[in-house]
């Protein structure tokens, strides 16, 4: 039976191991403009730092201004590092730009940063203002919990269990036909 509880043990640590850097996603570390900065003039460029490498061709920054309009900025990509040219704007209010990354691991991860332009002419928000530049999420996958990784996780246990509990009872059956 000690037998029997070791495997297991060693059988569920090795699979906690083989997970657990599936779960990791990548997370902004920093930006430049800070979020919630206070800027005179909007920045021509924006850079967005992550904790991991960011794959390039699924990486998608825009920036909304004060009166809604959303532009799509040009990217460039370096190892995690996310450098966005911003669309040219004179107006005072709030900014906000908004990213979508997929890491490494192959999550997708999205946030935003703001900041307020003190400059400028203050524009009220527009009420339905059409976008500029339509950014698209469909090549980006859907979002997943994870929980499926847990749930495949159990089920593997489960059967290692049984597999081990199976073999032991043989092993004792031969143990008493042989005595």
């Amino acid at each position: 039976m000690r037998r029997l509880l070791t495997v297991l043990l060693v059988a569920c640590a090795a699979l906690a191991l083989a997970v657990a850097p599936a779960q990791a996603h990548n997370v902004l570390t920093g930006s430049d403009p800070k979020d919630g900065a206070r800027l005179a003039s909007v920045p021509g460029r924006v850079t967005l730092t992550f904790d991991q490498p960011v794959r390039a061709d699924f990486a998608q920054v825009a920036l909304t201004r004060p009166d809604g309009t959303v532009s799509k900025a040009t990217l460039e990509v370096a190892d995690n590092k996310v450098m966005a040219t911003l669309p040219v704007s004179v107006a005072g209010g709030p900014y906000v730009v908004g990213y979508q990354i997929v890491s490494n691991d192959g999550h997708p991860v999205s946030g935003k940063v703001g900041f307020t332009i003190t400059g400028g002419t203050p524009q009220a928000p527009a009420a339905a203002a059409p976008p500029a530049e339509p950014v698209s999420t469909s090549a980006v996958p859907p979002a997943s919990s994870g929980a499926w990784v847990w749930g495949l996780l159990l089920v593997a246990l489960l059967l290692s269990g049984l597999g081990i509990l199976v073999v032991s009872r043989q092993g004792r059956r031969a143990n008493e036909h042989s005595a």
